[in-house]
């Protein structure tokens, strides 16, 4: 089984607001980013999933031609009332508390990092139920990196410290027989994909 996690295209966002499950517009230029995913997923047939929110959905429903299911599970962080404000706007004193401790602190009317982390190993463990050899999901950086950190043992305290560009695609290979996973590829995107050619 390989399953295909994907970080959504770009978002505009010049006045640098804190948007976590709220919905916000993709950069003008998404379209060049879509085409370069879908020339990247070397597979013909396979099942996909994607975040409700419409950053997401987007996406797959361009890579799947509108044939893909969505999951609450792959939403992004609920920063509650902190939600579409300017994080220059934001208390301080709260910012630092939640980065001294992002795991468990919990923003007024929002999740803690540790609810986004459980449901997203929830939805994962499901997959590895499924019987489809292609699985695609496209969701954000923040269930990608839970993902990923659980698969490898990788403390959560240092999560962030796991680079996912918008755009990427990571790959897992699941063996059901053995029950072993492995990351074949992490991040492999539009940024950091350079075409060297030879005069």
């Amino acid at each position: 089984m390989n399953i295909y996690l994907i970080r959504h295209t770009s978002v505009y966002n010049p006045n640098k607001l804190c948007y976590g499950q709220s919905e916000m517009p993709l950069e003008e230029n998404f379209t060049v980013d879509f085409d370069w995913i879908k020339d990247h997923l070397n597979f013909t047939t396979g099942k996909y999933y994607s975040s409700p929110l419409r950053r997401c959905t987007k996406l797959a429903a361009y890579l799947s031609d509108d044939a893909f299911d969505t999951d609450e599970r792959l939403s992004e962080l609920n920063f509650g009332d902190w939600e579409m404000k300017p994080w220059l706007n934001i208390n301080q004193k709260d910012i630092k508390a939640w980065e001294d401790d992002f795991i468990n602190y919990r923003v007024k009317k929002g999740e803690r990092f540790i609810d986004l982390y459980d449901r997203s190993i929830q939805f994962i463990e499901e997959m590895y139920l499924s019987k489809e050899e292609n699985i695609v999901v496209v969701c954000h950086s923040a269930i990608i990196r839970s993902i990923i950190s659980y698969i490898l043992d990788f403390p959560l305290e240092k999560v962030f410290n796991l680079k996912i560009d918008y755009s990427s695609i990571s790959k897992i290979a699941y063996d059901p027989n053995l029950e072993i996973n492995s990351i074949e590829f992490l991040n492999f995107s539009p940024d950091n994909f350079k075409i060297t050619s030879k005069d």
